[in-house]
């Protein structure tokens, strides 16, 4: 099992009776394990077993466990007095009446919550509760996390066996690639079964997965509903504009592709059209387009916004900038660029980080530039294999 040591770092630091730890991400990318992980820590840390309760609703679902309330009332027998008693709830997004359950299982002081959802509008549910969340999204292995498991260097080398074997944990150690495409395509599919389920209307998985394939297919562009019906109408598929805005919001709901959207920096306001979307993993949009993850512009700008949704920040883009990331009430401007051979290459492509204000974060990356610059010390220029594997930080 591999260990996601940033996240489990987060959820020992927030070890609150007070705060709900809810851990969301894609399916198959490592939520239970990282439970299990905490369970593990627990037990080191002196806890006994019958302190730590594990429901796996996904499971219960299907055994069509009966109502919330007694599900609640056989929690509550199991509970020890006077002792904290951790209480593991995996996959509770799959739960109908999440929120009178977690108030009557709020009502015990001694009740330390963790749960995990691999759904975007469980947090929906959940905002009656938000001041007293704790959310830590897990995604698929960063290129960091896959250069630390297979013992392998930070090159561009790794960088592109990483791009064609993707971050899910279970692929890591599968050498045959059919195995791999078998395993993704089962995490889509699994993973639009429990979208189906919660989205009561949308039910047509050939329609989704063709949607999926375009929209995978266009990676750096912006998409809406409307150039989704031309596209798939071009390949015979016909569909309206009003099933493919559900369809796509139902992509993103289930973390299979995150939207970027625009941001205008003139009114500071997002527009909410025309997003640019990017898989959760590289592996699974090879899966969707059928092609191998080369060392491309696409490619890699994918890799970049995925990464700083990892680091927890709020990514938007912009015609002047690839991206621009808030977190923590700090902003910063990046610009991505595959190449710079030259000084005049660097010039253009930091020019509008220059006209910033001298106050504002600024980053350039690249995957490759020329020894002998002139650098602007106002302007920060990463290595892109470099930045993948810095702590955390833009």
């Amino acid at each position: 099992m591999f260990t996601q040591i940033y996240q489990l770092d987060q959820l020992e630091k927030c070890d609150d009776i007070q705060r709900i730890k809810v851990i969301t991400g894609v399916r198959r990318s490592g939520k239970t394990i990282l439970l299990r992980q905490v369970k593990d820590s627990l037990r080191r840390r002196g806890v006994a077993n019958n302190q730590i309760h594990f429901f796996n609703f996904s499971q219960l679902h299907r055994r069509q466990l009966i109502d919330w309330q007694t599900l609640a009332a056989s929690i509550n027998k199991k509970l020890i007095a006077k002792k904290v008693n951790y209480l593991f709830l995996d996959e509770l997004n799959q739960l109908d009446h999440v929120l009178p359950f977690l108030h009557e299982m709020l009502k015990h002081p001694n009740v330390s919550l963790y749960i995990t959802a691999a759904s975007q509008s469980f947090l929906t549910r959940l905002a009656p509760l938000q001041s007293r969340l704790v959310v830590i999204p897990v995604l698929p292995l960063g290129f960091a996390e896959f250069c630390q498991h297979h013992r392998q260097p930070t090159s561009e080398r790794t960088l592109y066996q990483y791009l064609n074997i993707g971050g899910f944990p279970f692929v890591q150690d599968v050498r045959d690639q059919l195995t791999r495409e078998n395993y993704l395509d089962g995490v889509f599919n699994t993973t639009l079964v429990g979208g189906f389920t919660k989205h009561g209307a949308l039910c047509n998985p050939f329609l989704t997965k063709q949607l999926a394939v375009f929209v995978a297919g266009q990676l750096g562009l912006p998409i809406n509903a409307s150039r989704a019906v031309k596209g798939l109408k071009e390949i015979g598929i016909p569909a309206s504009s009003k099933t493919l805005s559900a369809y796509l919001t139902l992509l993103a709901d289930t973390y299979l592709f995150y939207p970027c959207y625009e941001l205008d920096l003139a009114t500071n306001r997002v527009k909410p059209t025309n997003a640019k979307y990017y898989p959760v993993d590289p592996g699974l949009r090879n899966y969707l387009t059928n092609q191998k993850g080369v060392l491309s512009q696409t490619n890699l700008e994918a890799l970049l916004f995925i990464e700083l949704v990892r680091r927890g920040y709020f990514v938007y883009t912009n015609k002047r900038f690839t991206f621009i990331a808030d977190r923590h009430q700090q902003r910063t401007y990046i610009q991505f660029s595959y190449s710079i051979r030259n000084q005049h290459e660097y010039d253009q492509a930091i020019a509008n980080l220059r006209r910033l204000p001298t106050n504002c974060q600024k980053r350039l990356i690249v995957l490759r530039a020329a020894d002998i610059l002139t650098q602007d010390p106002a302007v920060p220029m990463s290595l892109l294999t470099d930045w993948l594997i810095e702590d955390q930080a833009v």
